[in-house]
C-alpha cells in the first residue's frame, strides 16, 4: 500500500507539472497598448454599437448561468440583485453587499450569523464572475480601468485592464470586434486561468427591450457557456422573455 501511494503521489506531481508547462507553452503574452484617443474612439465605437444608453435605461434583467446552476433577478434600478442556488437564495445589496444584504433557506428562513456571511460571499463571487459574462462590454468606461488600442495581424483590438474592483483586480482582456463595433470574442489574462491570452467568444448576440444587445453564447475551448432564460423589463411585473 505504501509503494502504491508513493506511486500516485508522483504520478500526480508529474501530471501538475506537465499542467503547468503546457499552460505555460500555451500562453500568449499580455500586450503593450497605446493609450489615447485612437482606444477611446474604438470604446466609443462599440459602446454606440451595443446601445449602451438603452442598456443604463434598463430596470430589470433576469438570466440562468453556469448550466441552469446559478439564477439572476436584477432590480438595476435600486442595485439589488437576488442570486439563486441549490438552497440558496441571498437579495445582494450591490452598493454595500456585505453589510446590507440578505440570505434565505429555500424554505423562507432568514440566515444569520456566519451562514449568512457565507451565504453572501458565495453569491457575491456567483455575481462577479457571472454578471460579467453578461455585461461585461458595457463596463469599458467603470471606474478603475484602463483602455489601451492594440494592432495584431491588420486588426485593431481593445485592452482594457481592470486595475481595481471586482474580486480580481489585475485582469486583462483584449476585445475583438467586427467592422461595425460588435464585439466577437475577447483574449483573457486572469488570475484563475492557467493559460494566459485564452480566447472567449461573445455570440448569438440579441436585443433587450429598449434596444441594448447581450451575447447569449461563450465559447472558451471545449466548454460552452450559455446564458439561458433572459427576460428584460422596465419593472419585474412586465418582463419580457428574450430566451428560453
Amino acid at each position: 500500500m505504501k509503494k502504491f501511494l508513493k506511486w500516485l503521489a508522483i504520478i500526480l506531481i508529474l501530471l501538475v507539472l506537465a499542467l503547468f508547462i503546457a499552460a505555460k507553452v500555451i500562453s500568449k503574452p499580455l500586450p503593450k497598448g497605446i493609450e489615447g484617443q485612437a482606444a477611446e474612439i474604438l470604446t466609443d465605437k462599440i459602446l454606440d454599437r451595443l446601445n449602451k444608453p438603452a442598456w443604463d435605461s434598463l430596470n430589470y434583467i433576469g438570466w440562468t448561468f453556469f448550466r441552469g446552476a446559478h439564477h439572476y433577478d436584477w432590480d438595476k434600478k435600486n442595485n439589488k440583485a437576488t442570486v439563486t442556488w441549490e438552497e440558496n437564495d441571498v437579495i445582494l445589496d450591490l452598493d454595500d453587499w456585505y453589510n446590507n444584504s440578505k440570505a434565505f433557506s429555500k424554505g423562507g428562513i432568514e440566515r444569520t450569523g456566519q451562514d449568512r456571511i457565507d451565504a453572501i460571499e458565495k453569491a457575491w463571487g456567483y455575481w462577479c464572475n457571472d454578471s460579467f459574462w453578461l455585461y461585461a462590454p458595457f463596463k469599458l468606461r467603470d471606474p478603475g480601468i484602463k483602455r489601451s488600442l492594440i494592432k495584431q495581424d491588420g486588426k485593431e483590438g481593445l485592452l482594457v485592464t481592470y486595475e481595481s474592483g471586482g474580486t480580481t483586480p489585475g485582469d486583462s482582456y483584449l476585445w475583438w470586434v467586427d467592422e461595425t463595433g460588435l464585439p466577437t470574442s475577447f483574449d483573457m489574462w486572469t488570475s484563475i486561468i492557467p493559460i494566459k491570452g485564452i480566447n472567449a467568444t461573445w455570440i448569438d448576440w440579441k436585443e433587450l427591450p429598449g434596444g441594448a444587445l447581450i451575447a447569449e453564447s461563450h465559447e472558451m475551448g471545449p466548454m460552452l457557456m450559455d446564458l439561458s432564460g433572459i427576460k428584460a423589463g422596465s419593472s419585474a411585473e412586465n418582463y419580457v422573455k428574450i430566451t428560453d
